[in-house]
């Protein structure tokens, strides 16, 4: 797990500082943040999530026969993680294991173009604005938990400036956010079948191995034949 406390530069001095995990007063204030941010984002044309979809499906940049070529692919994959789950051999599981992989690489290269329009949505530009306000709320010196910033207004004008605690802080994030993806790819059935091969595989060499005569075995072996 990525350590949330990290070095940084505040007033001119470096500082150890950490990011606090969300508790209910900072999740009412991001919220607070997400809806303003929203609203705001409406006001000047941007369009919620929704209404791109409806769009998409006018523009054919996502049509029914996409969405419905989507479900047939998760349907597949769900029938064969079912096949996995019985596979009797590590050869037949490692052949279904590969075949989910694939299909699962199709969905996500047929929804990319999707999922490209759709970061532009209300929904996903505020999500953007709900993030900064939790660095903004949750960043405290790590030896005495006060506040780095006084607001989210303090935490804007503050990035205005480029400041680098404010860059320190927004790596940590990706950091964690990228900690959290990696750990839902290692999760996938199909991933954690073919680990848990490889651990198998690796503990049955390390047996192979141990049974391999050395010198050392020979010696012993011999000594007890005498006895």
């Amino acid at each position: 797990m990525i350590s949330t406390e990290f070095k940084s530069v505040v007033n001119g001095q470096e500082v150890k500082l950490k990011l606090k995990e969300e508790t209910l007063d900072i999740e009412r204030k991001c919220d607070t943040e997400y809806h303003l941010a929203y609203t705001e984002l409406m006001q000047k044309g941007i369009l919620p999530k929704a209404t791109l979809e409806k769009y998409m499906q006018e523009k054919k940049i996502w049509t029914e026969d996409d969405e419905k070529k989507l479900k047939d692919l998760q349907g597949q994959m769900v029938r064969l993680n079912l096949d996995l789950d019985a596979s009797e051999t590590f050869d037949k599981g490692i052949m279904i294991a590969q075949s989910m992989g694939e299909l699962r690489g199709q969905c996500l290269r047929l929804v990319e173009v999707k999922a490209n329009v759709l970061s532009n949505s209300c929904e996903s530009l505020s999500d953007q604005i709900r993030r900064d306000a939790y660095l903004a709320h949750a960043t405290v010196y790590a030896d005495t938990g006060k506040p780095v910033f006084k607001d989210y207004n303090d935490f804007l004008r503050r990035a205005g400036e480029n400041e680098q605690v404010i860059l320190d802080a927004r790596k940590i994030m990706l950091d964690v956010l990228s900690e959290a993806f990696n750990a839902s790819l290692t999760g996938l059935p199909e991933v954690d079948y073919v680990r848990k091969v490889e651990k198998k595989m690796m503990a049955d060499a390390a047996i192979e191995k141990d049974k391999e005569p050395t010198p050392k075995k020979v010696v012993k072996k011999a000594a007890k034949a005498k006895e």
